[in-house]
């Protein structure tokens, strides 16, 4: 199985409740994800709704609902956990957010996408 390695950038960089969105390559085509900081964890997601295969992102970087507990869809509120990414309010209550394996290496943020 081969794996995609995006480095996203210092890890002291994101802080506490910030998200930072990235793009990458895979075998069917360009797709989009995002990070968050959130109780000192990196959190790592592909943007995409499980209800409507649409970005999340409220405004560029902003995926958060405003009392900053979950993961909010722009396009028709569904709340995601954040630690899970498990739907819990919304059409697609349930389902759960595609997970991407987010680390640390030598004080960078790594993602990477298995295909």
């Amino acid at each position: 199985m081969a794996a995609i390695r995006v480095v996203l950038g210092k890890a002291e960089s994101l802080l506490e409740g910030e998200s930072m969105k990235f793009s990458f390559e895979s075998a069917d085509g360009e797709h989009e994800g995002f990070i968050l900081r959130h109780r000192d964890r990196l959190y790592a997601y592909r943007n995409e709704c499980r209800h409507i295969p649409m970005t999340m992102d409220w405004v560029e970087n902003r995926f958060l609902s405003r009392d900053r507990r979950y993961i909010q869809c722009a396009t028709h509120g569904a709340l995601y956990e954040i630690e899970t990414g498990l739907c819990v309010d919304g059409p697609p209550v349930g389902e759960t957010l595609r997970c991407l394996s987010v680390e640390v290496e030598d004080g960078q943020i790594v993602v990477t996408i298995l295909q």
